[in-house]
């Protein structure tokens, strides 16, 4: 399943790059990025309150892209994956659970920095979040419905090459206080 994830994320990635290709000039940014931090470890942790209770995550891992409508101003769009497994073993007693989240996001961002080699920018996002949990104590699994979904964000492209470089996001971004990865300009 994590083989078919990262497949499709790589799919997007270069359905997003082939599209940008055809508009203006250095009018469209591509990122890929891994969340810092998955907040919903926390979450998981919390709710079982056990020091056994193990958590392991992969991601939020994100495709990010975005269209200059004007000098500073920025709008696109973000789709976020993350995969959770909890772990408890204890005397015989074993339970294992898994939380899959899917984010998708509408965002804009001004920004207020915009040199050569770097890209300064703050701004938010609003969205759609669908959740799916799976338990091994026979409760089968259930589907949260989608529901309202937010990020907010402090961020800078810092282009190492004419039009490729590296970006971070710093504030609630998909799951993680921090975002890092690589971004793409066309």
């Amino acid at each position: 399943m994590k083989k078919i994830i990262a497949i499709t994320f790589l799919l997007i990635l270069s359905v997003f790059a082939g599209f940008a290709q055809q508009r203006n000039a250095k009018k469209w940014t591509i990122s890929a990025g891994y969340g810092i931090g998955n907040i919903w470890t926390k979450f998981l942790k919390d709710a079982f309150d056990v020091p056994e209770y193990k958590v392991t995550a992969l991601g939020p891992m994100s495709i990010i892209g975005e269209y200059q409508i004007y000098k500073k101003v920025s709008v696109g769009i973000s789709f976020t994956y993350s995969d959770l497994n909890g772990y408890f073993n204890k005397n015989g007693f074993v339970f294992s659970d898994e939380l899959i989240i899917y984010t998708g996001l509408i965002r804009a961002n001004y920004h207020p920095i915009i040199k050569r080699n770097l890209d300064i920018y703050l701004g938010g996002g609003i969205g759609y979040v669908n959740s799916q949990y799976k338990s091994s104590l026979g409760t089968g699994s259930s589907s949260v419905p989608g529901k309202f979904g937010y990020s907010v964000q402090i961020g800078a492209h810092y282009y190492i090459f004419k039009n490729a470089g590296f970006y971070g996001e710093l504030g609630y971004v998909n799951g993680s206080f921090l975002q890092l990865g690589v971004v793409v300009r066309y």
